[in-house]
């Protein structure tokens, strides 16, 4: 099992081999990127078909289709939420098919803010995100 925990930019390592992490890691800031650009297929690019969320409020989301037009109409509005998720700690499975990833989330534009885990899934040789967890802390 490969883990890795970061401290802003450091990394702390418990493998040599940080491939699987940093390729998760580039995946993210792409992610984060593309929201702030309110560019829905750039987020949507790192989602599986069922993909499940369960937003910062409790309100359970599942498959992509459902995800997308969320998203869109997020953007749509006056003044739209801009945020970021920010790693903390991911951790390879075993199998190199698996992966968590968990850290803190805040938004640029309103004071929301709290801790998210994210399941990455091996498939075919990229990583896609199945399912995220929020959890608001204010």
């Amino acid at each position: 099992m490969l883990k890795y925990f970061f401290n802003r930019d450091l990394i702390v390592m418990s493998d040599n081999d940080s491939k699987e992490v940093n390729t998760i890691l580039s995946s993210r800031k792409a992610s984060n990127a593309a929201i702030l650009k309110q560019d829905v297929a750039g987020v949507a690019k790192y989602w599986m078909k069922d993909m499940v969320v369960i937003s910062g409020e409790g309100t359970p989301y599942v498959g992509k289709e459902l995800l997308l037009e969320v998203w869109t109409e997020m953007f749509a509005v006056n003044n739209p939420p801009v945020f970021e998720r920010l790693p903390t700690q991911i951790t390879i499975g075993d199998s190199g098919i698996l992966a968590w990833e968990t850290g803190t989330w805040k938004y640029d534009n309103a004071s929301f803010r709290g801790n998210y885990s994210a399941m990455w899934r091996k498939i075919k040789g990229f990583w896609m995100t199945q399912s995220e967890l929020f959890v608001s802390l204010d």
